[in-house]
């Protein structure tokens, strides 16, 4: 196997909501992936770093941002999946988005 398929998928969350992901894979952006989308993309059988990075919004100016490693020596069936869930932040969200962004993200991987 030379290829791995990558199955990215965001949730449908209400905490940015409008603004797009950007996804960056190895350094390099690869997508964008909105509201509830699915991303597919195929990655060298190697180690890669899989970067999901949202630019602040209206209300706020810091990042939102996960970085993980993917490791395809795990995947079984060559296929990865990575569930992207965008959270409510509090701290954020009290402070007006001033000291920290309303949102952050999580990235759960399926090694199937």
């Amino acid at each position: 196997m030379d290829t791995i398929k990558l199955n990215i998928n965001r949730d449908k969350a209400f905490v940015g909501a409008a603004m797009p992901y950007r996804v960056i894979i190895n350094g390099t952006e690869v997508g964008k992936i909105k509201i509830g989308g699915n991303m597919f993309y195929e990655l060298p059988n190697t180690q890669s770093i899989l970067k999901i990075s949202m630019a602040g919004n209206s209300l706020t100016i810091h990042k939102i941002e996960k970085e993980v490693v993917l490791f395809p020596q795990y995947c079984k069936t060559g296929v990865i999946n990575c569930a992207v869930k965008t959270k409510f932040n509090w701290v954020g969200y009290l402070t007006l988005g001033l000291l920290q962004a309303i949102g952050k993200t999580e990235i759960e991987v399926d090694y199937c």
